[in-house]
């Protein structure tokens, strides 16, 4: 395959497979090590884009994205200052994390990890705008140009707030774990805001020489639909904002 090809397939499958990733590195890693996921998926990206075009796409890209990316993080782990002298918890945690299996599910919680990291962001020590800004940018994908044109704002203006919400996440370390149901319903209102708003860019991209982002409508749909066959959150709001 040419390599103008190859590298237009790493990028068509990074923006498909970005956010899953780094919710899963985040359930794994902990909120409060947000952006070191954010670091390793973007450096599996780069990886891929050096190496496929020459060796070849892998049998399973998805796949192979996902454990550079752990494998990222984890030599990142390595180099912090209080991992220095804990190589044995290092390698129980890579084993764990390359056979790790997917969570299994309850009633109070999500199958998809994308979505769960969706109300992790629509956290009420969060300021709103803050809350939809920094889920745009970490679980759906945007660019801060293209979350600015959705608030009618400067680019500047959204960098700086998401700067301040990673920081928040940061300090606050909160838990990668759905809300409690009562909690789940307050959160609601900004989770479909958030789906909106991921759906009207795809609808009408603000960017790119594309009008309609087909895959930006797609995954916002998924994910209502999720809303709205889970208990907790199947709400008619949920499902008017399905129809």
């Amino acid at each position: 395959m040419p390599e103008q090809k190859t590298a237009q397939l790493a990028e068509d499958l990074f923006r498909r497979e970005a956010a899953q990733i780094v919710a899963t590195l985040t359930a794994q890693l902990g909120t409060h090590r947000l952006e070191l996921a954010e670091d390793a998926v973007q450096e599996s990206l780069v990886r891929a884009l050096q190496t496929w075009p020459y060796r070849g796409i892998p049998q399973n890209p998805a796949a192979w994205l996902t454990k550079t990316a752990k494998n990222f993080a984890l030599d990142a782990l390595r180099r912090e200052q209080n991992w220095q002298h804990k190589e044995t918890q290092i390698t129980t945690e890579q084993e764990r994390w390359l056979t790790q299996e997917n969570e299994s599910t309850n009633e109070g919680n999500f199958a998809d990890s994308t979505l769960r990291l969706i109300f992790v962001c629509i956290h009420p020590q969060l300021a709103i705008e803050a809350q939809l800004a920094l889920a745009l940018r970490i679980v759906c994908g945007l660019s801060p140009a293209e979350i600015a044109a959705a608030f009618l704002t400067r680019e500047a203006a959204i960098s700086k707030r998401l700067v301040r919400a990673r920081q928040q996440i940061r300090e606050l370390r909160l838990p990668f774990a759905m809300p409690d149901k009562s909690e789940l319903t307050e959160r609601l209102d900004g989770v479909l805001a958030t789906l909106y708003l991921l759906f009207n860019e795809g609808y009408k991209a603000s960017a790119g020489s594309r009008l309609i982002r087909e895959e930006l409508c797609h995954e916002a749909i998924r994910l209502t639909q999720l809303l709205c066959e889970h208990p907790a959150t199947a709400q008619p709001r949920a499902l008017a904002a399905l129809a």
